[in-house]
């Protein structure tokens, strides 16, 4: 990764990951990150020589511990077992309908920090709150958020509430983000370009402003103002040659 390309922050974050795989070679103990968002991962992940791994409770996870076992004594035990990521799983009544920022909101209020704090996933009468193990005690005590009486068990006691997402089926000429873009946020193919050129869209958790560069099954794209998008699939090409693509919005 260009080191041109990162704020004062993600700097310092590439170079504290870079810390942590070199001490954790030089002690032969696995080294681990607090939790990162998706674009810190990235940074993450590029700040160093060889594959690290992340880790956030479940697969899927938005928010990851980042972890390095290469030439430590855990290189060959369950390395998901061994990161400090732990899950307390609260119940409330499904009347009551505290959100994740309710949640998010309370835990912050008793001083924890945010990297200490993994996903929040709220359904109908429970939530499940990961969050590192030095923080785990605090939250399992917690008995209220907002205005709601909760309680709480260790661990993930319930099934995890599944990310909802809209599909949309559309035709592109090509793979280009200004494509991609235009049949996601469905806008012009300029609108979507000057969206590009400004900066408003992320692809993989990065900015990217070539509005020609190609996508691949799986890319995450961020448009600012309008949500989170995935090209999910491409299923063939239309009589006129256009491909046919699968896009998924989160809700």
């Amino acid at each position: 990764m260009n080191p041109g390309a990162l704020n004062e922050e993600e700097r310092f974050l590439a170079a504290h990951i870079s810390d942590l795989q070199r001490l954790s070679v030089k002690s032969g103990v696995p080294r681990f990150s607090a939790f990162l968002n998706e674009r810190e991962a990235v940074v993450a992940a590029r700040a160093v020589k060889g594959k690290p791994e992340f880790f956030g409770g479940y697969d899927g996870a938005a928010r990851m511990v980042c972890g390095f076992f290469e030439d430590t004594y855990a290189e060959e035990m369950p390395h998901n077992e061994l990161f400090p990521v732990r899950a307390v799983t609260f119940s409330f009544r499904e009347c009551d309908k505290p959100a994740h920022r309710d949640f998010l909101g309370a835990l912050l209020a008793l001083g924890i920090k945010r990297e200490l704090l993994g996903d929040i996933l709220v359904a109908e009468g429970y939530a499940v709150v990961f969050c590192h193990e030095t923080a785990e005690d605090m939250i399992y005590h917690v008995d209220k958020v907002g205005r709601v009486g909760v309680s709480a068990v260790r661990g993930v006691a319930k099934p995890l509430p599944e990310i909802k997402t809209k599909k949309i089926d559309a035709s592109v000429s090509s793979l280009r983000l200004d494509c991609i873009v235009s049949a996601a946020v469905n806008v012009s193919r300029e609108k979507s370009a000057a969206l590009i050129k400004s900066g408003q869209v992320n692809a993989d958790f990065l900015p990217c402003l070539n509005v020609s560069e190609e996508l691949s099954e799986g890319t995450i794209i961020s448009v600012r103002g309008s949500g989170r998008y995935k090209l999910s699939g491409i299923s063939g090409e239309t009589r006129r040659g256009r491909l046919r693509i699968i896009i998924e919005k989160f809700i």
